[in-house]
């Protein structure tokens, strides 16, 4: 016996499935698909354009992922019916302007698939994101000490690719004897930069610690991040002297190093002595 919808009357058929009494049209327009927010209020930074979501901030690139970042807060606004799979979604809006939002949901109601357009009104509200508050404060958290044995084009091109992809988080770039101190708004940050110096190279010297200690306003004590990140990039013909007694680096691998004595003889130590024993050891690029 064929089934009607008790709204409009239609017969139940293989593209019009019948869902609690309702074909698809008249559930979508009386039960509706999802349950949603009349209107939400979105803060982002008016420095950076972060988004605070779910109470984080969420540092964004581009407008690309800006809208997915969206997209996924949305979804998880959306409640969909119990008759209804949501599958996907995609939002048209005008970022940090008071306006609605159009919502196209692409999913499966009574297994037959389904899209259908819902507007939310979305406002914005200005403010500052913490990492913005501390540039404008003139503060950092957090203190690359980045050193290096010798100076070549892939240091070059790893302290230029900290600086383009952490230019918004960066306070100030020091260059010193044989490296750079990078002063960074957050900690997190200089663990980041660590962990592409170790990806990079195999003789890399991680430490850290804290200094500067200080009260805020409220009392708090706080304390700023030091990271030291020594690059062990040693080259055929550099100098160091061990011990007191001076030789030269026949090769390096990135785990042992090839020295010649003044008298000619080779020995081969391992990075980790080295490193180990750093404070002993005198470098000077070959002439």
């Amino acid at each position: 016996m064929k089934r009607f919808c008790v709204n409009c009357g239609i017969e139940e058929s293989a593209t019009t499935p019948i869902i609690r009494g309702l074909c698809p049209k008249c559930y979508t327009e009386i039960r509706g698909l999802v349950t949603k927010p009349s209107s939400i209020e979105l803060e982002y930074c008016k420095v950076c354009g972060g988004i605070k979501v779910h109470g984080k901030w969420v540092y964004v690139q581009n407008a690309e992922e800006l809208r997915e970042t969206i997209e996924d807060f949305f979804i998880e606004l959306l409640k969909p019916s119990e008759d209804f799979i949501l599958e996907d979604i995609e939002i048209t809006f005008t970022p940090y302007e008071d306006s609605p939002a159009t919502i196209n949901l692409f999913g499966k109601l009574g297994g037959t698939k389904i899209s259908h357009a819902i507007t939310v009104n979305v406002s914005w509200k200005a403010s500052l994101c913490p990492l913005c508050k501390k540039v404008v404060g003139g503060s950092y958290n957090a203190v690359v000490q980045l050193r290096y044995i010798n100076t070549d084009s892939e240091i070059e091109r790893f302290v230029n690719s900290i600086i383009k992809e952490f230019e918004l988080w960066i306070k100030e770039v020091k260059p010193v004897k044989n490296g750079y101190d990078i002063m960074l708004l957050d900690a997190s940050l200089a663990k980041r930069i660590a962990e592409a110096a170790k990806r990079k190279w195999q003789a890399v010297r991680v430490m850290e610690s804290y200094g500067d200690t200080r009260r805020t306003s409220n009392g708090l004590r706080v304390s700023r991040f030091y990271i030291s990140i020594r690059i062990l990039n040693f080259k055929s013909g550099d100098y160091i002297v061990v011990n007191g007694i001076p030789y030269t680096v026949v090769s390096f691998d990135g785990s042992w190093l090839n020295l010649r004595d003044s008298s000619g003889g080779i020995s081969r130590v391992h990075i980790d002595e080295i490193s180990r024993n750093l404070s002993k050891y005198r470098v000077r690029k070959s002439i």
